[in-house]
């Protein structure tokens, strides 16, 4: 070894150094004292411990250095001890030999000592000091603000510091709206004429005031998604000509607390200063559920429900001098706090429906005009709306109407309009095609279907005869886009030539149920191609939302759903797990019938509403006793569904077979393929 082994880690701090000299007084001294071996270690035997005083001078022997590790080293300083001839030799000094000759030692003794002590101090140090430079700095900043020309005030220069240091940034809710207005709304005349007061407020008040009227502080608009909600506030505050400050409830929920409250507060101090306007305040029920779930039942102290308290301050402190309407908007009426709903607050509710046949009508027209379907009267529209669409790329907007997609739009600035409109567009015209056409053949095969879909309709369309090279978009595309948007995209899924002929078998069983059923809307295509999900449908046209369903309505669509399963069992000998969707829907309409809708031979006009919550906790609201007497009569009436398909379709065996045969040749049927085989239907369609 070279040079003090003890440097290697460090060396000794002084307090090793004390230990150490009084470790080596110590050995000296038990070296001077004379050993006493045990017993056992005589040699002779007959010696006794005072004859070891003369035996022959100690010899010390050189101790070699242990061998260890690499990164540690021994303790060669102190004084190696004497080691006692063989027949004098003492156990206890051999059995501590060398022990402290290989005492471990850490190396670097000043820079260790140093890092160990400074290191703690630095972090404390900057943990104080940096905080303190990045206020300066903010602070100088603003100062340099102040000498260009900014705020001269210090408690201004401040609190633009604190607002720099804040981690809720300000936010400016003000959405344009200019150009949105009542005639962009389609097919919803009636919540049209509810909101047209709140215009008529805002331009004139004293046309309601000298009467000693007062409107209504808020509006709650209800209805599912995608039928015009939003386009429907903002067409107020566009046929008003007033700011539209718009927010959505999820605005209000941040990480920090307390930033709920300080949201609402800073919403409606823009609105003040911004009056008259309208505040628009979408998915209310994100902040306005306070026991939707169990959640917070019976607390106020939860981040919600300070919210939801800022809120009501908010909107009980609106005058009718202020001018400010507040809309708000949600998809679940029944989940909204009821505190909300009381006079004086959001005590307005307006529904939106789903557009029926007439509505949607005007909105594929609508639609149609904005794509080339080779109609001759829709040549100029298709102009102006591209040019809308180039204005749109250069930071303007368009308009549409109610529907919710990419959020609603806006029309564009007249000069810039008039500029884009002189750049001719080349459009191709076909003799005999008209979009009025197309929109009522269309709208016959989307009942329930939104606005929001309409467009995604006509748009996925156009799409795919891009994509496909083509001059117009054709009806078939446009038909074919339904299926996608309703139903799913096609997907090769390769299927053996037994499960093609389970599901010809099958879709051919509900087919002929559904057209033969006098209650029953007609069947407009069969298909076995896979689309999403489902390995093959029949498409049904569907009865409008309000339509009431009768009791033979309900057992003929029990046997539609049958059919099926029936057609399985009489053609494949087998059944399968194919018809699993339909034994489900049987079964819940069955129960629906004779629990909700009173229809029960059993426990006569009794109604309930299954599952029913209240305050977040829920319950069945009638006894176990009764819900077996239902299970029992549904099972029955589904079972009388299923024996009336079984002999209705065993009788239509050869038609059966013979459009089971024509559907596995083309792969889809449509309405004449069907009325070709089957006959026309024997009753005259609802839909014309």
């Amino acid at each position: 070894m070279q040079g003090d082994p003890r440097n290697t880690y460090g060396g000794s701090s002084i307090f090793e150094q004390m230990y150490y000299q009084q470790l080596q007084q110590q050995q000296q001294q038990q070296s001077m004292a004379p050993p006493y071996p045990s017993t056992a270690s005589l040699s002779p035997p007959h010696q006794a411990p005072d004859q070891l005083h003369q035996q022959p001078a100690l010899t010390y022997p050189t101790v070699q250095t242990a061998t260890y590790p690499s990164n540690m080293q021994l303790h060669s300083s102190i004084p190696k001890q004497p080691a006692v001839a063989a027949s004098g030799t003492n156990q206890e000094s051999d059995y501590y030999k060398g022990f402290y000759d290989g005492v471990m030692k850490p190396s670097g003794p000043v820079l260790g000592n140093a890092v160990s002590w400074l290191a703690p101090l630095v972090v404390n140090v900057a943990l104080f000091v940096g905080p303190l430079w990045y206020v300066r700095r903010k602070y100088s900043q603003a100062m340099a603000q102040t000498s260009k020309g900014g705020p001269s005030n210090k408690n201004q220069m401040m609190g633009g510091l604190m607002e720099m240091m804040n981690p809720m940034k300000p936010r400016n809710f003000r959405v344009e709206v200019k150009g949105t207005t009542f005639s962009d709304i389609i097919g919803i005349p009636e919540a049209k004429e509810d909101l047209k007061q709140y215009v008529d407020f805002i331009k004139d008040p004293s046309k309601f005031t000298r009467l000693g009227a007062r409107l209504p502080k808020g509006c709650l608009l209800t209805g599912k998604p995608g039928t015009g909600k939003t386009l429907l506030a903002r067409a107020v505050a566009g046929e008003a000509n007033v700011p539209f400050l718009s927010c959505s409830g999820a605005d209000f929920i941040e990480i920090f607390g307390g930033s709920g409250p300080k949201r609402v507060r800073e919403l409606f101090q823009q609105a003040r200063e911004a009056a008259p306007c309208i505040v628009f305040i979408d998915e209310l029920d994100a902040i306005g559920s306070r026991n939707q779930g169990g959640k917070s039942m019976g607390g106020g102290s939860s981040e919600e429900n300070r919210t939801i308290n800022q809120l009501l301050a908010e909107l009980d402190g609106l005058t009718s001098k202020e001018a400010i309407v507040v809309i708000a908007a949600t998809n679940y009426p029944e989940a909204i706090d009821k505190a909300l709903l009381r006079e004086g607050r959001f005590d307005r509710k307006v529904s939106i429906p789903m557009p029926d046949r007439e509505a949607r009508v005007e909105l594929f027209e609508y639609y149609l005009r904005r794509v080339v379907t080779g109609d001759p009267e829709c040549k100029p529209n298709i102009q102006r709306f591209r040019t809308r669409e180039e204005g749109e790329r250069g930071g303007q907007s368009s308009s549409g109407p109610a529907s919710s997609v990419g959020g609603d739009e806006a029309k564009t600035g007249g000069a810039q309009e008039v500029a884009l409109s002189e750049k001719p567009v080349e459009v191709k015209v076909v003799p005999g095609v008209s979009n009025k056409a197309y929109a009522s053949a269309l709208a016959d095969r989307t009942p329930g279907v939104s606005p929001a879909q309409i467009a995604t309709i006509v748009n996925e369309a156009a799409l795919t005869s891009a994509m496909a090279d083509e001059e117009v978009v054709p009806v078939k595309t446009l038909q074919e886009s339904i299926d996608d948007v309703l139903i799913g995209k096609k997907h090769r899924q390769r299927m053996s030539d037994d499960s093609l002929r389970r599901t010809a078998y099958h879709e051919v069983g509900h087919a002929i149920m559904a057209w033969t059923c006098p209650l029953q809307k007609e069947v407009v295509k069969i298909s076995i191609i896979p689309r999403g999900r489902a390995g093959g449908y029949t498409q049904q046209l569907q009865d409008e939302a309000l339509e009431p369903r009768t009791d033979a309505f309900l057992f003929s669509q029990l046997c539609v759903l049958m059919g099926g399963r029936v057609a399985e069992r009489i053609f494949m000998k087998d059944i399968s797990t194919g018809a699993m969707d339909d034994l489900q829907r049987a079964t819940r309409i069955a129960m629906e019938k004779l629990l909700v809708y009173g229809m029960s031979k059993t426990i006569g006009q009794l109604a309930f509403k299954p599952n029913e919550r209240n305050e977040g906790r829920g319950w069945l609201n009638y006894s176990e006793e009764l819900h077996a007497k239902v299970e029992g009569e549904a099972r029955q009436l589904v079972e009388d569904a299923y024996k009336h398909t079984l002999k209705f379709l065993t009788e239509k065996r050869e038609l059966h077979e013979a459009l089971a045969q024509l559907l596995l040749q083309k792969k889809e049927l449509m309405k004449e393929d069907i009325e070709g085989i089957l006959g026309p239907r024997p009753v005259v369609s609802e839909v014309k």
